[in-house]
């Protein structure tokens, strides 16, 4: 888009938000053109009006549809490369399993050792099987418990979002939509929205705000529109500015929704492309991870690799090791010490 067509969007922007409606706008436009041009008044020929209009309809139609077509593509794109990746990732890692079978195929099974060395074997495998059974028994009471909040009967918040005796709203990961029921009949020009990067004030002219305060998090005031449905619903639309992140209310002192609750197919990720998409999957699986005392995606994949260090080196004692994953900003480590 040029900067001469970008010339105009604040004054259209302001025009879409006192209009209300698509329909209210062509019909503001068009009445414009009436009254304070010769548009209608000075061609003698309605098809010649009509076809002036269609060419520019067709001219955006055009682009639209091929923007359209372009962020398809590219979302097709990303998608196939992110699963080609997954793909050679997986046939790597069943190479390097062969490979390390192959290797313990080719060391004796057995060796001979003397009476007080098989002892101490005996009770190093006697001390494995007591650690391990303590071990077993604490993850299962630690699994009882995420298995109580697992199968808690709450379930995701309808769209995201929740509601009020004044409003409902809803939300992706970047934007937010309000929905305001106001008495049938009023008019886009009775209705007073005013709203800043953190803050609202809604309401009825010459009426008490339905709304006023401060809302969750910032959003972008210049992204913001709002419509007047049916004469009987406003419904705003709110861009984010931290597009990664979940609100767990619309205004601040309002019921919190449970984030924990959220799932990324409600948040429409099909809308982003592939990488970006990847991006808020591994967010959203690390968030509910945490949730539940579990280890992150990093996490497992430094276990992953320490199971695959343990098959390569059998001679190795990992019973006295003491782990750290990370997860705290010092990074992973391991310690040998008693």
């Amino acid at each position: 888009m040029s900067a001469e067509e970008e010339r105009f969007d604040g004054i259209l922007l302001n025009v879409a938000q006192q209009g209300g409606s698509i329909e209210n706008i062509l019909d503001i436009f068009f009445g414009f053109l009436n009254r304070k041009t010769d548009f209608f008044t000075g061609s003698g020929d309605e098809k010649a009006a009509e076809a002036l209009v269609l060419k520019y309809y067709q001219k955006h139609w055009k682009v639209g549809i091929k923007k359209r077509e372009e962020i398809r593509e590219k979302n097709k794109i990303a998608d196939d490369e992110r699963k080609k990746r997954s793909e050679d990732k997986k046939k790597k890692d069943e190479e390097e399993y062969r490979k390390h079978q192959e290797a313990m195929a080719e060391k004796p099974n057995c060796e001979e050792v003397t009476e007080e060395e098989a002892e101490k074997i005996k009770a190093e495998k006697g001390a494995k099987k007591e650690e391990a059974a303590s071990s077993s028994s604490a993850e299962k009471k630690e699994g009882d418990g995420e298995d109580e909040e697992e199968d808690s009967k709450e379930p995701p918040p309808e769209g995201n979002g929740g509601k009020t005796d004044k409003y409902v709203w809803t939300q992706t990961l970047s934007s937010l939509e309000v929905h305001i029921p106001v008495r049938p009949g009023v008019k886009a020009k009775q209705i007073t929205c005013d709203i800043g990067v953190d803050s609202i004030k809604f309401g009825i002219k010459g009426e008490a705000l339905m709304i006023e305060g401060k809302m969750h998090s910032k959003i972008k005031p210049d992204d913001t529109m709002w419509t007047l449905v049916d004469n009987k619903v406003v419904q705003i639309t709110m861009e984010k500015f931290d597009n990664m992140k979940w609100w767990n209310c619309f205004m601040d002192g309002d019921v919190s929704i449970n984030t924990k609750k959220i799932v990324p197919e409600n948040s429409k990720l099909s809308d982003l492309d592939g990488e970006t998409r990847q991006t808020v999957e591994k967010m959203m699986y690390d968030q509910r991870q945490k949730a539940l005392g579990k280890p992150t995606s990093e996490q497992e994949k430094q276990h992953d690799l320490l199971d695959k260090f343990k098959m390569a080196h059998p001679e190795m004692d990992f019973s006295k090791a003491k782990i750290n994953y990370g997860g705290g900003g010092g990074g992973g480590g391991m310690n040998f010490g008693g």
